[in-house]
């Protein structure tokens, strides 16, 4: 057996000058979940789970020698990824920044000198007359999507007949056709000028009594009395309005993109691949994913539509040059674990064969932030699975999954706790699937940040790279969540980090992974110097043209043949060397996020990626300008924490609430055996509700 050993955790962990393991900070910090489980009545500590609890380390990787990771080259030490579903730019700031103000709403106010973005409000209409908000060419004109008072905070203080807020549908809204071709047709060649006859939804409301939706909502937009949130971010951070979809097509393809770059590589002896419409021929010989099939290394995954991938994403990339990583997803924790046999050389992974699989059967009201009270009640919006799997991007590939979802042994093993190999090493041997391998729950990394804030642990155990992913009712996709419950997990999670002494040396991206079919103006084929970004043509595509797809030479290798870049998509970049008030012109796609995190800690790159944007990636970087780097600038925030009420996302002067609320409960490992503490869970079985084509 080849191990892998996490050596940042045991570089931190590492006893000094005959000290015992339980006086380090983050041995004491187990100790203390030790102890408080003691307290709740957990007896019979073996004595290899406790030396988990206190180390985070299993005993068998302890004292493996590593050598030490690069060192960032710039002030960054830490990126905190925040990835949330299926917004268009034009849907959040089609007017930025400029909004209504209706009475009882909560209000937006723009900084003098605010810079002005492309926008519906910006931009002439069809003809030059009026702008695209009164003379639009599809058809039909974007409206305000109402909210409706807000008072402190409760959006359902004023219910109308069906027991609803007055504005809910303007809030929970149908999710539209993103879909990799219709979203093609909508840009009709670049005139963008087909979105309601394309991709607009007709599917039935997203709440009981409530009328249907209709296809001209696909062109409605939010303004900063809905998305207050995000609007006093671009304030007070830096924010891009040239930022798109690496491909087109919905959550998978754009999980892909903001991990590798590349959606090609698709591993055609996966047994499951046969007949998988969400493959296509990339031109190249191989295939690459368009469509929403779930990850094959993944217990909690459909057997009979999923794939693997062969390539490699940042994570390989990380565990290479010795740094950690992790990828947090709601939901992550299995309600039920799994209990089938090991995994290795002897038991090699068998979607389909899997016994014992693990469940992720953890649920949440839809609507929560706005009283949502399940299937029943006043205002029944229903109740959605937290976990997503085909929001999991690193479940794709083997090197990086955690197919039986299985708990970290500890916060000390966060970002380090790579697997083992049987009869090879890494990436060449079987993957024995017998860790938490950088894949974790959201509470971990709640908690993880918390003991952090709290000094409990060190600020060293936040991982270079951290990938959050929402519970699904809070990751603002349209059809089961929404655009309030999505600022309040990400204005708490930014809160939680400012809190830490990391937050000097951390970056917060905020983005999307598909635009849900919401209408937007921008097509990048009309600025991208005509350069093609596609050397096939396949029956899939329908959008051709110069710098769009066709059969002209020197591509962008972007998704190995597949049609890009997509819609334009928001982007916030939020950190005390971000540049304030302040909008980035420059182009730049989900790949961008991996071109930082390459460019940041000087790793290779990935094979076939879009990862590469700048012609000398080595001197910059895509999002460069939205920093500042500069001794003593001026431009920038700084470190002083500005924090927003989670309720209102307003400014405030403190943290509300102190801490992240635990999204799932605090897990205990003793012994062998799980045990659930400190939070009520919802289980059983998902319910797909109004979501469109795909999610």
């Amino acid at each position: 057996m080849d191990v892998t050993a996490p050596r940042e955790a045991l570089r931190r962990l590492a006893v000094k000058d005959g000290a015992p393991l339980s006086d380090h900070p983050q041995a004491r910090g187990n100790l203390v979940s030790v102890r408080k489980s003691l307290r709740k009545g957990v007896v019979g500590v073996g004595v290899g789970a406790l030396t988990v609890l206190l180390t985070g380390v299993p005993i068998g990787m302890v004292g493996v020698a590593a050598a030490a990771p690069p060192s960032p080259i710039t002030p960054i030490q830490h990126v905190v990824v925040i990835f949330q579903e299926n917004e268009s730019f034009d849907h959040y700031f089609g007017t930025y920044p400029v909004a209504a103000n209706t009475a009882g709403e909560d209000q937006f106010s723009a900084a003098v000198g605010t810079p002005s973005v492309t926008n519906l409000a910006d931009t002439p209409g069809q003809g030059g007359t009026g702008t695209l908000l009164t003379n639009n060419p599809n058809g039909a004109n974007p409206a305000r999507l109402d909210p409706g008072a807000n008072a402190a905070g409760v959006y359902n203080a004023s219910l109308d007949a069906h027991g609803s807020n007055a504005g809910i549908n303007s809030i929970l809204t149908c999710s539209q056709n993103h879909n990799y071709t219709p979203e093609q047709n909508a840009f009709d060649g670049g005139l963008m000028d087909k979105f309601p006859a394309s991709v607009g939804s007709t599917s039935a409301a997203p709440e009981p009594g409530e009328p249907a939706c209709t296809a001209n909502q696909n062109l409605d937009y939010y303004d900063g009395n809905t998305v207050t949130g995000y609007w006093n971010y671009a304030q007070h951070y830096a924010m891009s309005d040239n930022n798109f979809g690496t491909g087109f097509g919905p959550s998978t393809p754009g999980a892909l993109n903001v991990i590798s770059g590349n959606t090609g590589g698709v591993n055609i002896a996966v047994p499951s691949l046969a007949g998988n419409s969400g493959l296509e021929a990339d031109g190249n010989g191989g295939f690459s994913d368009i469509n929403d099939s779930d990850p094959y290394y993944d217990d909690c995954s459909s057997t009979s539509k999923s794939f693997g991938s062969g390539g490699q994403n940042i994570g390989d990339e990380l565990n290479a040059a010795g740094l950690s990583w992790g990828f947090f997803e709601g939901g992550f924790t299995p309600t039920s674990a799994y209990s089938g046999p090991a995994n290795g050389a002897s038991n090699p992974y068998v979607q389909t064969s899997v016994t014992g699989r693990a469940v992720c059967g953890a649920s949440h009201n839809i609507g929560a932030a706005l009283g949502g009270t399940g299937s029943s009640g006043a205002q029944p919006y229903g109740v959605e699975g937290d976990y997503v799997q085909h929001h999991e991007p690193f479940q794709y590939y083997a090197n990086t999954a955690n197919p039986h979802h299985i708990l970290p042994t500890g916060l000390g093993a966060i970002g380090t706790d790579t697997q083992s190999f049987s009869g090879g090493s890494y990436g060449s041997g079987t993957p024995e699937f017998n860790t938490a391998n950088h894949q974790y729950d959201m509470s971990y990394f709640d908690q993880l940040v918390s003991a952090i804030g709290h000094g409990t642990e060190p600020a060293s155990l936040l991982p270079a790279v951290s990938y959050l992913k929402a519970p699904a009712y809070e990751d603002e996709h349209p059809g089961y969540s929404d655009p309030i419950d999505g600022q309040k997990f990400v204005t708490q999670e930014i809160n939680a980090l400012e809190q830490t002494p990391d937050w000097a040396s951390t970056a917060v991206i905020v983005t999307y992974d598909d635009s849900d079919g919401w209408y937007d103006q921008v097509w990048s084929g009309a600025q991208n110097g005509g350069q093609p970004q596609n050397p096939s043509h396949t029956a899939a595509d329908t959008l051709t043209g110069a710098s769009a797809c066709g059969t002209a030479t020197s591509p962008l290798a972007s998704e190995n043949g597949r049609c890009g870049f997509g819609p334009r998509l928001p982007f916030l970049l939020i950190s005390p060397y971000a540049k304030t008030n302040f909008v980035d012109h420059d182009l730049q796609d989900q790949a961008s996020v991996v071109n930082f995190i390459e460019y940041n800690w000087q790793l290779p790159g990935i094979a076939g990626s879009a990862d590469r944007l700048l012609t000398n990636a080595t001197t910059n970087f895509d999002i460069h300008s939205m920093f500042d780097f500069t001794p003593g600038a001026t431009d920038i925030a700084g470190t002083t924490p500005f924090y927003l009420d989670p309720s209102t996302f307003q400014p405030t002067a403190a943290p509300i609430p102190e801490v992240p609320e635990t999204q799932f409960p605090i897990l205990f490992v003793v012994s062998g055996l799980v045990i659930f503490g400190g939070a009520v869970i919802v289980l059983g079985g998902r319910r797909f509700r109004h979501r469109g084509a795909t999610r």
